[in-house]
């Protein structure tokens, strides 16, 4: 195990969200009549499974602790983020929990929860004005390495990437600088969300038909529902002379590496972030005027076929 230390949305869609607000938790507006905390979460996207594994994790200490969880999908989209922030501050929440959205991209949600004395918790975003805290998931370094290590420093590498998320940035950013000391070639693609998986498995059998069999090809994977995409295609196409690479340790992407079908995946432990995040928040509520903004880290591995099965026997909740 180690550690590393650390416009405006259409009439529509804003009524949307409202009536989603309202049907989740209808009556509330900030600290109960009974005392009970009550904290917005906002979902990246529902088919995130990583990431909202993070909010799944400050819901069920919440829950714990009595509050009241209000939860949002974005479905992928920094208007619809930003809607719900204004919404959920609007409402008079006593915080508010997102996931991915780069911080610099929700400047007016962000603003609004500001003005109103709410704090905003960005895991995987990053810090900045009204978030004073935020969890680095990104981690790119160790997966960049390895991939590089097993191409021996040659070939040929497809990168499937998500620009709009924070965690995906920093990690192709990493992948870049890293392949900058070889003489492998790269092909960069973006996936969508949603359909990232759908969008791998394009990309990759395009990129595996214009590239013959061979020793030193790879797909990486900024994270790992992509990687089950590219996966898919290369067995679709009788394809298994290529590396494949993934990052988050989802269970899905566990199973593959355990069936020997995915190369690697990098686990990220998601989930105790989120419960740091959620003790952040106690901490920002007893004494908001001397908080100190904090980005926290996370414990890591990297998972391949040699350890898969340790892993599993220590993660059981990751079993598929």
């Amino acid at each position: 195990m180690k550690r590393r230390t650390a416009a405006a949305m259409a009439l529509a869609v804003s009524s949307t969200l409202t009536a989603v607000l309202a049907g989740c938790n209808a009556g509330a507006s900030g600290t109960s009549g009974d005392g009970a905390k009550t904290v917005g979460l906002i979902r990246f996207s529902g088919s995130d499974v990583y990431a909202n594994s993070a909010l799944d994790a400050i819901a069920e200490y919440g829950k714990s602790k009595g509050w009241k969880i209000t939860e949002v999908d974005a479905n992928g989209s920094v208007d619809s983020a930003n809607t719900a922030l204004t919404n959920l501050a609007t409402r008079g929440v006593d915080a508010i929990a997102i996931s991915v959205f780069p911080t610099d991209a929700l400047a007016s949600g962000v603003a609004t929860a500001q003005s109103a004395g709410i704090p905003v918790a960005n895991w995987g975003g990053g810090l900045g004005p009204g978030v004073p805290i935020a969890a680095d998931v990104s981690l790119g370094e160790p997966m960049a390495e390895r991939v590089v290590k097993d191409l021996e420093g040659k070939g040929s590498l497809l990168a499937l990437g998500y620009r709009p998320g924070l965690p995906c940035q920093r990690r192709e950013a990493a992948l870049d600088k890293t392949l900058k000391k070889t003489d492998i070639k790269t092909v960069s693609q973006q996936v969508t969300i949603p359909g990232q998986v759908e969008a791998a498995d394009k990309a990759t059998q395009a990129w595996a038909q214009a590239h013959p069999k061979g020793d030193n090809l790879a797909v990486w994977s900024c994270f790992d529902d992509p990687a089950t995409g590219a996966v898919a295609a290369l067995r679709q196409l009788g394809r298994t002379d290529v590396k494949t690479y993934g990052l988050n340790g989802t269970a899905e992407a566990l199973s593959l590496v355990k069936a020997g079908k995915l190369t690697a995946t990098q686990w990220i432990d998601g989930p105790s972030q989120g419960r740091e995040i959620a003790r952040l928040l106690e901490k920002y509520w007893t004494a908001p005027e001397d908080f100190q903004q904090v980005e926290i880290d996370g414990d890591y591995q990297i998972i391949d076929k040699t350890n898969v099965d340790a892993f599993l026997a220590d993660h059981p909740e990751l079993r598929k």
